[in-house]
């Protein structure tokens, strides 16, 4: 990180598109802590986005689920994640991939009001909780989140009964990724520090190509490019999509690449006029069925997603 607080792939793709920022915006945006009245939105919260590293250098994103209580900021610099609160399987390839002192990456997001918080430290993996120390904390703006509201469900199912592993989509993995309006994107940067986000659109903005290959358009955002930074030092990812109605989850870990400078009107229509998509090649999945009990009813489509003819 230099002066300007971006660090090199982000600058890269800042230059490409003359994008300048007045450094006390990082300043005021980005925290080496959690702000204080960001606290109860924290600790309210029920669902959290991680992204992790396995010992082979792939890329995770899981989401956790609880109860009431899950989440704790105990410091400014040092938050909790209690286990016992916990209400979505156990079996999550996190709790294997979380080492003393790990790098990780967290999104606190609430669908029911559109809201987000990211950060990203080092994580330790207890017997009840994982312990998590602060690097950068920073919130995000509302766009593209779909409204769901989440409803435990009454129906009582042993969580993460059935897991199933392999290297190839199958037609399934296919129709689940083209139904989806929502996905969550583990990334990293050269320094080895881990991010979590959000991607969303209007139903079917995830595009699978002929051989398998994720077309992901990338839309208009804070002109920041963490995410599209982080491919440019490190060209991989994870992608969690959820099927919100049944509770099961599809994870996804492999390989990025940059697309720029589209220009066919399809192409600017697709991605809000940016011309910019990323690809993604799986070279792992994991699905799950029963990864949680939560049923979340969809409200509304955000209404800054494009229209996708």
């Amino acid at each position: 990180m230099n002066d300007t607080h971006f660090h090199a792939g982000e600058l890269e793709i800042q230059n490409k598109y003359n994008i300048t920022h007045d450094p006390r915006l990082a300043e005021r945006l980005l925290k080496a802590h959690i702000m204080e009245q960001l606290v109860p939105f924290i600790e309210q919260q029920t669902t959290v986005i991680v992204s992790t590293l396995d010992k082979d250098g792939n890329i995770w994103a899981s989401m956790l689920v609880g109860a009431t209580g899950l989440i704790k900021v105990a410091t400014s610099k040092l938050l909790h994640i209690h286990l016992e609160h916990l209400k979505s399987t156990p079996t999550e390839i996190l709790f294997k991939n979380i080492r003393p002192k790990s790098k990780i990456g967290i999104l606190f997001i609430d669908t029911a009001t559109r809201s987000r918080y990211r950060l990203n430290g080092c994580a330790t993996l207890h017997t009840n909780r994982i312990e998590i120390t602060v690097s950068e904390a920073y919130p995000n703006c509302p766009k593209y989140i779909q409204q769901r509201v989440p409803i435990l469900s009454e129906e009582s199912s042993e969580l993460g009964i059935e897991k199933l592993k392999g290297t190839v989509l199958n037609n399934m993995h296919k129709q689940w990724i083209k139904s989806a309006d929502t996905f969550f994107l583990g990334s990293m940067n050269a320094n080895g520090d881990m991010d979590a986000s959000h991607r969303g659109g209007d139903t079917g903005f995830v595009e699978i190509l002929e051989d398998g290959t994720l077309k992901i358009p990338d839309y208009i955002g804070n002109n920041l490019f963490n995410t599209l930074g982080n491919f440019v030092q490190v060209p991989k990812a994870g992608l969690l999509f959820m099927d919100f109605e049944k509770g099961h989850s599809l994870q996804l870990s492999g390989d990025t690449e940059l697309i720029f400078d589209r220009e066919e009107t399809m192409d600017i229509q697709k991605t809000m006029g940016t011309g910019r998509y990323w690809l993604f090649k799986t070279k792992h999945w994991i699905q799950t069925e029963f990864h949680n009990n939560i049923d979340w009813k969809l409200v509304s489509f955000s209404p800054f997603n494009p229209k996708i003819n």
